[in-house]
C-alpha cells in the first residue's frame, strides 16, 4: 500500500489513538498527514482512484 493522505479526527483522544508510529510510518510513506483538530474540518470527494480533499 501507498498512501498519499491520511485524515484523522479526534487526535489527543483517551484511547491514544492514532498511535505516533503510525503517524512517522504513514509521513515517511509520503502520506499528507491531516488532522481535524489542527486542519479544520475536511472534504474528501472522488470516485475509483482520484480523490480530492479540501479542507477550511
Amino acid at each position: 500500500m501507498s498512501p498519499r493522505t491520511d485524515s484523522r479526527g479526534g487526535l489527543g483522544n483517551t484511547y491514544g489513538h492514532p498511535a505516533p508510529g503510525t503517524v512517522e510510518a504513514l509521513r515517511a510513506e509520503g502520506a499528507m498527514v491531516l488532522r481535524t483538530d489542527r486542519d479544520g474540518a475536511l472534504a474528501v470527494t472522488g470516485t475509483g482512484g482520484a480523490l480530492r480533499v479540501a479542507g477550511d
